[in-house]
């Protein structure tokens, strides 16, 4: 998976949400003690501190968890799960959740392989 900067997060949209901590050498690593959640972005949150060299923003998302996720059968069904909404600092990582595009996607092919057979057409697409 390929994590997604904060600054690209996309109101509404549901992302994969991975907690981090710190190693000896000051380096961000996956926190193994806190499971990987899911939400929905909501917004990007300024905030007034600077750490190091950066300026952190905090982000807003609507949480449930990922046990919850695995029983949503589309996109949409995800805003009937939501726990709580939660703001969340720079010690997270966000990944796209790609689950419904891969599955859309795959139905989408399988429409246009069995019309193009139909039709004859090899190039047709819905």
């Amino acid at each position: 998976m390929q994590p997604v900067l904060r600054e690209d997060l996309k109101i509404d949209k549901l992302y994969y949400i991975e907690a981090l901590t710190e190693d000896a050498l000051n380096i961000r690593i996956p926190n193994k003690n806190i499971p990987i959640m899911v939400g929905i972005f909501k917004r990007l949150i300024p905030m007034n501190v600077q750490l190091t060299e950066f300026w952190w923003n905090a982000t807003e998302f609507d949480w449930f968890e990922m046990s919850t996720f695995k029983n949503i059968k589309n996109e949409s069904d995800a805003n009937k799960h939501i726990i709580r909404d939660v703001q969340l600092n720079y010690m997270w990582n966000f990944y796209e959740v790609k689950k419904f595009k891969i599955q859309s996607d795959m139905e989408e092919r399988a429409v246009n392989l069995y019309l193009r057979k139909i039709i004859g057409d090899p190039y047709f697409t819905v």
